[in-house]
């Protein structure tokens, strides 16, 4: 009997905690996401181990939660994009390059502009990207190496954000 209502407490529980994220959004951010999929996994860990105190399996969900919502916030996507931003705002008109490495989960990143040049007041930019980060996800299908290169073109809106115009990856 105990069995059953820890199970119908968790299953309402994961829908709760999933209502609660959902409402008022869209689309989940990654941040979300994380926290839907961290609280799940800890969860599913911690009842398979053999936990029966509901308290303690709250516990489990609250902080995988927390780690998986941290985990994809600060995710090295997101350094990677910040740095190609930034090279793009700050890159000579010629070629040039910029890397970046994450010293903690040694990811990196590579940055190429080929060219820039004007189509009409707009400033367009020739670039190509390698990115090599390996995730460190704990759940089956969602770690693993990422690697691959791309290359486009970018313009400079009068708003100053950079558009994708063209892109092969």
């Amino acid at each position: 009997m105990i069995r059953v209502n820890i199970k119908v407490n968790m299953k309402k529980s994961l829908v709760l905690l999933l209502l609660v994220l959902l409402v008022g959004c869209g689309t989940p951010n990654r941040s979300q996401v994380g926290a839907i999929l961290g609280g799940a996994t800890t969860t599913s860990s911690c009842v398979a181990m053999g936990v029966n105190d509901p308290y303690s399996i709250g516990a489990c969900a609250v902080f995988g939660a927390f780690a998986g919502a941290e985990i994809m916030y600060n995710s090295d996507y997101d350094v990677h994009y910040a740095t190609f931003v930034d090279h793009l705002n700050t890159s000579p008109s010629k070629t040039s390059y910029t890397n970046w490495y994450n010293m903690k989960t040694r990811n990196s990143g590579i940055i190429k502009t080929n060219s820039s040049y004007l189509r009409g007041p707009i400033k367009c930019k020739d670039y190509s990207s390698t990115v090599d980060i390996t995730n460190n996800w704990p759940l089956v299908g969602i770690g693993g190496v990422n690697r691959r290169e791309v290359f486009g073109t970018v313009c400079q809106m009068p708003d100053g954000q950079w558009k994708e115009l063209h892109y092969n990856g």
